[in-house]
């Protein structure tokens, strides 16, 4: 897949080009379907597949006092797009003046004129154009009208619920990380340089991997969870990981990402890690001593192997088996 930034620097491209529009934030399983028509119908047509996503994601251009929390950022999209095997990732620049686009402009000036567009791709909840005023349905219309194929995906339900970026921050924050990973139809996960915190758990219970957390990016809730550790020399390795306050250590004011990688004990200070997060195991606790915590972080570790075990037995099915690097996406 090749990324594109900007639709201005876009080549021109001889075959027919089908493109799905939308921000994707968590690329689920509702953005999924989209992006496997889009492909699906760019490989019948013997053409190009394509993805349009514009950056900063625009409800917090347009609501700056109202920052959304995303998901996923756009390496992270662009992984799991690329596993989807569409041609071409065009990340366009949010300005104010693209805001200010009629909906019919955006349709004459961007998908015609620049992109010249054969088809065109969207959910049926899709908005676009100033203040969201076009519609899928308006869309269908103005491309029977200037001769491109549009096709309207329907929401994409999964045990009974509709899919939705919403559902899936809602069931996140309050820690149904397992819940959350069903709908995304991969393992949530965060990935970060390792970097030097307090130096207490070295010192009284487990040694941890630090990793700072950013306003921009949604973290699970507070509590400790069973995660999968990748990217450490393409092993995949498993941890127990604090996300949120360490009242024991009466540090409550900020959020703390702190895992005990289990049975490793290797240097890995300024490395990337990834941190996907399989199941939280309690709610964060405040303990009488530091001798306390570590007989609980231990009991968090043994419940995490016990999860693990079963995990292995049961991934036949809507299971997933984790790899340390390669595919994030289960199917």
């Amino acid at each position: 897949m090749e990324i594109i930034n900007s639709i201005n620097r876009l080549p021109q491209i001889a075959k027919p080009l089908f493109i799905a529009l939308g921000n994707f934030d968590g690329v689920h399983r509702g953005h999924q379907a989209i992006l496997k028509a889009v492909n699906e119908k760019a490989r019948a047509e013997k053409g190009c597949s394509a993805v349009l996503i514009f950056n900063p994601h625009p409800i917090s251009a347009l609501r700056p006092g109202k920052p959304v929390t995303l998901l996923t950022d756009l390496a992270d999209r662009a992984e799991i797009i690329q596993e989807l095997n569409i041609n071409y990732m065009i990340i366009e620049p949010f300005t104010p003046a693209f805001a200010a686009l009629e909906p019919l402009e955006f349709v004459k000036q961007v998908l015609i004129d620049k992109l010249n567009v054969k088809g065109v791709y969207v959910g049926e909840n899709y908005r676009f154009g100033y203040q969201g005023k076009g519609t899928a349905v308006k869309l269908d219309q103005w491309g029977k009208e200037y001769e491109f194929f549009v096709s309207i995906q329907p929401l994409v339900s999964f045990n009974n619920k509709k899919v939705s970026s919403s559902l899936i921050r809602d069931l996140i924050l309050s820690g149904a990380v397992n819940e959350a990973a069903d709908y995304l139809n991969y393992y949530f996960f965060r990935e970060g340089t390792v970097t030097h915190g307090r130096g207490v758990g070295n010192k009284f219970i487990y040694p941890t991997a630090n990793l700072i957390s950013t306003d921009e990016l949604l973290w699970p809730g507070q509590g400790v969870y069973l995660t999968a550790v990748g990217k450490v020399k393409e092993v995949l390795l498993y941890g127990v990981t604090n996300v949120g306050s360490t009242p024991t250590f009466k540090v409550e004011d900020k959020r703390m990402i702190e895992t005990y990688i289990i049975d490793f004990n290797k240097n890995i200070y300024n490395k990337r890690i990834r941190l996907c997060f399989l199941e939280k195991l309690r709610d964060t606790q405040e303990f009488a001593s530091p001798e306390k915590l570590k007989e609980q972080i231990g009991k968090d570790i043994k419940n995490g192997l016990y999860l693990l075990n079963k995990m292995r037995m049961e991934k036949n099915g809507s299971g997933h088996s984790l790899q340390a690097g390669g595919s994030v996406l289960r199917s």
